[in-house]
């Protein structure tokens, strides 16, 4: 399905990230849920505090783009930020994932944006688990409050599973407060090759 507002929202106004663009907070998105949480898109009061706390979590954005900054997060609580990317003309998404220890480029800006234009969107956010993870809890129609999320118990770099037994519903402020704590004194694993 493609992208539906719910009826929860932020409390904060308009947010453009540092590297921009405007088009999604000139389309409103600011400070809203679509699809019962599985996407929502900061808003002011968001986007200041977890632009810090994915710096904090992941102290490797400051070599890729001091500048990165929030634009969304998902239902499970991964961050999507607009970076500008060495080797890259566009303004690039990049996704803060807590779950799996890592910040990774996902698109440019306009695949992004192109991508919530899809029927099927919520498969590019892992719809499907979300759903699995709400049938399983038996609240398949359960919308997340906009400052809840349903993280990984024990993260995957820390030998967690992929699964539904490893989920739970969280506020999204203590995931990525706590989360940045143990991500930042986690020794990263050595590049291959």
């Amino acid at each position: 399905m493609a992208l539906v507002v719910d009826p929860v929202q932020g409390d904060g106004g308009t947010w453009v990230p540092r590297r921009g663009p405007r088009v999604f907070a000139d389309a409103g998105y600011c400070g809203r849920s679509f699809n019962q949480g599985v996407l929502r898109f900061h808003d002011s009061t968001t986007g200041p505090n977890y632009r810090g706390l994915c710096f904090d979590a992941f102290p490797e954005l400051s070599a890729i783009d001091r500048r990165a900054d929030v634009l969304a997060f998902d239902w499970n609580g991964k961050q999507y930020l607009t970076a500008k990317v060495r080797g890259q003309k566009q303004v690039m998404i990049l996704v803060a994932d807590l779950g799996t220890g890592s910040v990774e480029p996902l698109s440019d800006v306009s695949t992004f944006a192109g991508v919530l234009k899809e029927p099927n969107m919520a498969e590019y956010f892992s719809g499907d688990l979300y759903d699995e993870w709400r049938n399983a809890v038996e609240r398949p129609e359960a919308q997340l409050a906009f400052t809840d999320c349903v993280e990984y118990t024990m993260p995957l770099y820390l030998g967690g599973l992929d699964s539904i037994e490893n989920l739970q519903l969280i506020d999204l402020d203590v995931s990525w407060t706590i989360g940045a704590q143990i991500r930042s004194q986690t020794p990263k694993p050595p590049k291959n090759g």
